[in-house]
């Protein structure tokens, strides 16, 4: 063989070797807890991947077992860590195809607090519609995102955790017809530079809402359905699948406060026939919140739902609008005696907070988030005849949940910002106003 055809051969071979697989942005946390963590990741191709994390201080280190990222979710996988214990700092780092990446990351795990001391204090960062503006996709003359410093400013907060109450990917109907366009949406999505820290720094939860699910007013016998529902949990590890139940509805808890998230999709028939009534929670639904509001010790109760719970007026976007399953919600919350009861919402693109009087019981309040990166709208025109005066908000924002005090004198503190960090209201509410009549 000449020579000269040597190096020719030697680069032909070397060009048909795999290219290593690279992390597409920062990992995500998603649930913590006293024992265990998970972690989210992407890669630009398949690869099996591990997390490697130890004590902050130095002691020891751990690996969660290795995983393939799966190819027919984007290369997504998420991570379990195990040797994780109650109240340590970790830090951690991926490792793709036997190959650490990217920076170390931190987290804290929850303390084991329960007969032990008082509850510890608490804060939760809030965050609405997310849109990611993607060249070739947008309308001419609007702008439907923007502002996405604003997880910057989050992160300056220093929150214990983020809920992301709905909208959080905005499908267009270039997505609504393909497992491919669903899940391209949610990756754009994720992407967002500005988004990056915050992703890995704390963990993250989140339900859906309308403009992750499909076209307007899809619900329970949409065709795409299971593809919307794989892609969101593709995206969004839950803490935990509930047995028997359709759907995403979840929870967890953290110090003395309980997440529940209702899914007001999945079971959604706001068009039935002359022989129906509308739903959007389902009985089976309704019947797994109770059952578990009654077991909850924690002092705070929050409900969180991609839709507003408590605001009257008669709009699909709204509970409401299934006055009769609405109806039987709330009789249910005032039959059971359940303390604590906080709403936290979304699917709108304003912010409000929405107080229901109770004559013979305490007052239900309901903290609808307006958007976080998405188009606000510019005014409201629906008649909710309980919103708080002042809490109205026709901008970007966020919310932060602090839960604070002693332990025979919780408060929480209800504050909404800004894009750039500024207060726009706030509001407390005494653990003490939130116990039902005897």
């Amino acid at each position: 063989m000449p020579r000269q055809l040597l190096p020719l051969l030697a680069l032909l071979a070397v060009s048909t070797l795999p290219l290593a697989a690279s992390l597409v942005g920062n990992p995500m946390l998603a649930h913590v807890d006293m024992r265990e963590a998970t972690v989210w990741l992407r890669t630009d191709a398949a690869a099996v991947v591990r997390i490697q994390y130890g004590e902050a201080d130095g002691g020891g280190k751990h690996w969660s077992l290795p995983v393939e990222t799966d190819p027919a979710h984007l290369n997504s996988a998420s991570l379990r860590l195990t040797q994780v214990e109650p109240g340590k700092s970790y830090s951690y780092q991926v490792e793709i195809d036997g190959r650490l990446v990217g920076e170390r990351f931190r987290f804290e795990s929850p303390p084991f607090f329960h007969d032990r001391t008082p509850p510890p204090d608490l804060r939760v960062a809030v965050g609405g519609a997310h849109y990611a503006i993607e060249d070739g996709f947008e309308p001419p003359y609007r702008i439907l995102g923007g502002g996405y410093g604003i997880f910057e400013t989050i992160l300056e907060k220093e929150p214990e955790l983020m809920i992301w109450v709905g909208n959080t990917a905005h499908l267009r109907p270039s997505d609504w017809g393909s497992r491919s366009g669903y899940l391209k949406r949610f990756a754009k999505a994720r992407s967002v530079e500005e988004l990056q820290p915050l992703l890995a720094a704390v963990p993250h939860y989140a339900t859906w809402s309308e403009a992750d699910y499909a076209r307007p007013g899809a619900g329970r016998h949409d065709s795409y359905r299971a593809v919307a529902e794989s892609s969101f949990r593709a995206f969004w590890p839950q803490p935990a699948e509930v047995p028997l139940l359709e759907g995403l509805p979840t929870r967890f808890q953290r110090s003395d406060v309980e997440f529940f998230f209702l899914d007001v999709r999945s079971y959604r028939d706001d068009l039935p026939d002359s022989t129906g009534l509308p739903e959007i929670l389902g009985a089976d639904q309704i019947e797994w919140l109770r059952s578990e509001l009654v077991r909850s010790t924690a002092t705070f109760k929050l409900i969180v739902a991609g839709a507003p719970v408590l605001n009257p007026a008669k709009n699909p976007a709204n509970l409401s609008f299934a006055e009769t399953e609405h109806t039987r919600l709330l009789q249910m919350l005032r039959d059971e005696k359940i303390s604590g009861l906080f709403f936290l919402s979304g699917g709108k693109y304003y912010g409000e907070l929405t107080r229901l009087v109770h004559a013979n019981s305490y007052n239900l309040h309901d903290l609808t988030v307006g958007p976080l990166t998405a188009e606000p709208d510019e005014d409201n025109d629906e008649l909710n005849f309980f919103r708080m005066p002042g809490t109205s908000t026709f901008e970007r924002q966020f919310a932060l949940l602090d839960f604070t005090g002693p332990e025979d004198a919780r408060k929480l503190t209800v504050r909404v910002f800004s894009m750039d960090g500024n207060e726009l209201w706030s509001r407390s509410i005494e653990a003490a106003q939130l116990q039902p009549a005897d």
